[in-house]
């Protein structure tokens, strides 16, 4: 929006934007008000300078990408960035990057449950390889807000994701034995999150899991700070539900376990360390 605002400023007729956040580029016909859209002005008012907003065009209206919950007093907000945007809840940006980009990596094969969807670039990276994902994801708020995100469209038309809206701790117990070759534990904050982290939820992702399966586990620095190690928290409990925790990557957040037995196919150990020392391409 600010390249339109900026064109309409300098009295420029036309100028060529992406109107879905860097997909592709469209030559759009401006006012001195704002853009037209399917021959429909669209009023840009002059955005300030540390707006970090995406927008939407809803019947001519700009709006921002982003609800507030009453119950939870949480404001939920969609922000971009130099590649595809994030969520953020309430100031707190979920950066994620390391961990989707692990999961694509990994190939993953076979059945694969994904618990915590967001805007669904975990599921969207395991469906490149694997045969069906089942991916939960207990807000519904933040499912209208993929709905909204263009680099979320694969959650929705592809084939092989099945998108649950239910809280995990209640869906997995619907879930027969060993019917996954891999699950993928990626929540939002503890204290949002109700039973996610709890010890019985880790032995439901024990007993779906097939002999040999593995569990990619997204861990939140909560209370860091305070000099509380929740990551330690979360691998003893994984270890007490009958994983072997064979990787803990502090650098990215995540660790990754597996169900005793031999190894499924394409199922590998994999051990690195900490920190590669490279520097990675910046989210913003």
């Amino acid at each position: 929006m600010r390249r339109i605002r900026e064109a309409v400023d300098g009295g420029l007729c036309e100028v060529e934007v992406s109107l879905d956040l860097g997909l592709s580029k469209t030559l759009v016909r401006l006012s001195g008000e704002g853009f037209y859209v399917g021959g429909r002005l669209v009023p840009v008012s002059r955005l300030r300078e540390d707006d970090d907003s995406c927008y939407v065009v809803v019947d001519g209206v700009l709006h921002k990408v982003q609800f507030f919950s009453e119950e939870s007093k949480t404001l939920y907000k969609l922000v971009p960035t130099s590649y595809r945007p994030i969520l953020q809840f309430s100031g707190t940006s979920m950066h994620k990057m390391p961990f989707v980009e692990r999961i694509r990596g990994e190939r993953l094969s076979g059945s694969v449950l994904d618990a915590g969807t967001g805007l669904g670039y975990t599921a969207i990276a395991a469906s490149e390889s694997a045969d069906h994902v089942t991916t939960i994801e207990v807000d519904a708020t933040v499912v209208e807000i993929a709905k909204l995100n263009p680099y979320s469209r694969d959650l929705f038309s592809k084939g092989n994701i099945k998108l649950i809206v239910g809280d995990i701790v209640e869906e997995i117990r619907k879930f027969p034995d060993s019917s996954f070759d891999y699950v993928i534990f990626d929540a939002g904050t503890p204290r949002s999150s109700g039973e996610f982290f709890s010890l019985e939820n880790y032995r439901q992702a024990f007993r779906v899991l097939k002999v040999g399966g593995k569990l990619y586990h997204y861990l939140p620095k909560h209370h860091v700070r305070r000099g509380r190690d929740f990551a330690a928290e979360v691998v003893s409990r994984l270890k007490a539900a009958g994983f072997t925790v064979v990787e803990k990557n502090v650098a990215d957040s995540y660790a990754v376990a597996v169900k005793g037995g031999r190894l499924s196919k394409g199922a590998r150990i994999l051990r690195r360390p900490a920190s590669s020392g490279r520097r990675r391409r910046p989210l913003r």
